[in-house]
């Protein structure tokens, strides 16, 4: 460490060299501080396929549905059929910044809100999720084979509403055809 210093007494610390020495450790400030702060303006987007995705979650869901739905005595062999009013919802992190201005007329304070980016192992970088809202049902159908019994199509009724969290409205259970 000494010998550092004593290469750096022996410089010549002329006004022209203090000058290039500055603005090299500015250029290098900038270049840190702009590998911290993200100034890409373009709001990051969800690759899944939506609509691939809500697919698969509804076919899931039915199965799921039928199997349980087919456990009720007297409910025979079920099918459903469920409709999404909306598919898993994403709520990222933002962060505020506020920059002020003062001019000798008037003081501006103007704030810009960003999404807070994380990097994940393997420098891939994404939005911080705050929270996921699920999928809301919309409507669900069910044909079952002992629909025509009414204990059994308002036990069918009453376990979907309690499922989903949705009126009996927007419930609608028919009897099976004969094969």
């Amino acid at each position: 460490m000494s010998e550092i210093l004593k290469h750096i007494r022996k410089l010549n610390f002329s006004k022209k060299n203090v000058i290039l020495i500055l603005l090299a450790v500015i250029a290098l400030i900038i270049l840190l501080f702009s590998e911290f702060v993200n100034t890409d303006d373009t709001e990051t987007v969800d690759v899944r396929n939506t609509s691939v995705y809500a697919a698969q979650y509804t076919k899931e869901m039915e199965k799921e549905l039928e199997t349980l739905l087919s456990k009720i005595n007297g409910a025979g062999d079920v099918r459903a059929m469920v409709t999404l009013e909306s598919c898993y919802e994403n709520v990222y992190a933002k962060g505020y910044s506020t920059k002020n201005e003062q001019d000798e007329l008037k003081d501006k304070s103007e704030m810009t809100e960003e999404y807070i980016i994380v990097k994940n192992g393997s420098s891939n970088e994404e939005c911080l999720v705050v929270k996921v809202y699920e999928p809301t049902v919309k409507g669900v159908a069910i044909v079952a084979e002992g629909a025509d019994d009414v204990n059994v199509k308002t036990a069918i009724t009453e376990t979907v509403c309690a499922l989903f969290g949705i009126s009996s409205a927007k419930v609608s259970v028919e009897k099976m055809t004969a094969k």
